[in-house]
């Protein structure tokens, strides 16, 4: 309403100079006029961006921070209640939501944790059966039931945010997490005559959550086992820095392609030469969630010849 009556005002006054102008020719009266509502119309201009603006303002702040709505005009009022209930509808959702991925991890967790004592009873029994085309099936399938329920805790640990919640990063020994996460990663590269050589200085401390990280570096050395050729050697090794301690994991296995290094980041990403080897591309998701969790970040990059350099970031202390 209030810029019709501005436009008809506007219309008007400059009628009034025109005719006042061209048939009285008193221009001092018309220059008058001109100038008065130029005045006013730059008035009504600003006018109007002050108000638009308190406007946006008082709907964002009935938005953000669930305030009374005090606007006087009817049209806007409503605008942001409905933004409003949106808004607690989205939240009421998103919460619904974390507590269902919450709720299933946990669900997922425990099944594993009772199919574990079962699966190991199976795999001792099948070591002691005489050696026989059955007895492999039979451990090869244990194997499979193994491998696919470690797949869903991983799953189940990305989803739902966790990871965040339950990563409590303190000092801990470099050295320590370097031996918890080779004791997992042994055997398989026994039975390829793979060695490890470990260079990690005495002494040295990050900030991270033992339990945890152990897994995400589990996980690399994991797949260097996997991907490098038998009798290689797979190289661990730290070195501090002023605000980080970086942890390095070296493989002499084929290397990625570079097209792909961004890529194996990406949770149920598999290698295009690499699809026939056990996996559902889980672990590099869940590794690089564990870091960033804690303040760290983890990067990979080919080697001079072959294989990864896979380059783990902890915060220092």
């Amino acid at each position: 309403m209030i810029l019709v009556f501005a436009v008809i005002w506007l219309f008007l006054t400059t009628a009034f100079c025109l005719v006042n102008s061209l048939y009285v020719g008193n221009i001092r009266t018309t220059v008058c006029y001109a100038v008065l509502t130029g005045i006013l119309a730059v008035c009504f201009v600003l006018y109007e961006r002050i108000r638009r603006r308190r406007l946006l303002d008082d709907i964002r702040r009935a938005i953000e921070d669930g305030e009374d709505f005090a606007v006087e005009e009817s049209e806007i009022a409503p605008i942001a209640r409905q933004l409003r209930r949106k808004r607690e509808e989205e939240e009421t959702r998103d919460r619904r939501v974390t507590e269902s991925y919450r709720n299933l991890a946990a669900l997922v967790s425990d099944i594993a944790h009772q199919c574990k004592t079962p699966l190991t009873a199976a795999a001792m029994y099948v070591e002691m059966l005489p050696a026989s085309a059955e007895a492999e099936v039979i451990g090869e399938q244990t194997e499979k039931l193994q491998f696919l329920l470690d797949a869903l805790v991983k799953l189940s640990r990305c989803e739902g945010g966790l990871i965040e919640e339950n990563v409590h990063p303190v000092v801990e020994s470099v050295e320590t997490l370097t031996a918890q996460a080779l004791s997992a990663v042994v055997p398989a590269a026994e039975r390829k005559s793979i060695v490890f050589s470990v260079e990690i200085p005495g002494g040295l401390t990050a900030l991270f959550d033992l339990r945890w990280t152990a897994e995400a570096v589990g996980t690399i050395l994991d797949n260097g086992v996997k991907y490098a050729p038998e009798n290689s050697k797979i190289t661990v090794a730290a070195q501090r820095y002023e605000t980080y301690v970086r942890l390095d994991i070296l493989d002499e296995g084929p290397g990625i392609p570079e097209e792909e290094l961004p890529e194996i980041w990406k949770r149920f990403y598999r290698g295009k030469a690499n699809r026939n080897v056990s996996g559902v591309g889980i672990g590099l998701a869940l590794c690089r969630m564990i870091v960033q969790a804690q303040g760290g970040r983890v990067l990979c990059q080919n080697r001079e010849g072959a294989g990864c350099r896979f380059s783990i970031f902890l915060p220092a202390v």
